[in-house]
């Protein structure tokens, strides 16, 4: 087996060490990641919706599948759907990307900033 990187490897935020980070968190560090015009692809591996919406579920499994549990994630989704009525049937992917005219980056900041929003709205300190 190859010891060869796949691609560029770079360090995870200092105040992540230690600690359990949730997938909100993930979240969080991803939208300041394309803030600071690093890319989605810094933190899902590609720069489409698509990578975002694999990436999440992905997260949610292997939480799952571990034993895990990610209640803030599941009240996010709650609150996505329920308070900003933004849960469609098609999935909230396609509506970003439609209302985004493809522009994937964009899609991909909607859905970040609704993240960042409800972490604002629930927790003292938003981000670590």
């Amino acid at each position: 087996m190859s010891e060869k990187p796949v691609g560029k490897v770079e360090p995870f935020p200092e105040e992540w060490r230690g600690r359990r980070v949730g997938l909100m968190d993930v979240l969080l560090y991803t939208r300041q990641r394309i803030r600071e015009r690093r890319g989605l692809w810094s933190v899902t591996g590609f720069d489409t919706i698509e990578s975002l919406v694999a990436f999440t579920i992905g997260w949610a499994s292997n939480t799952q599948f571990n034993g895990g549990d990610e209640p803030e994630w599941r009240e996010f989704l709650d609150w996505l759907d329920e308070v900003k009525h933004e849960s469609p049937y098609e999935g909230w992917h396609v509506k970003y990307l439609r209302d985004c005219d493809g522009d994937h980056e964009r899609a991909a900041l909607k859905f970040l900033d609704f993240a960042a929003e409800f972490v604002a709205l629930r927790r003292k300190t938003p981000f670590p």
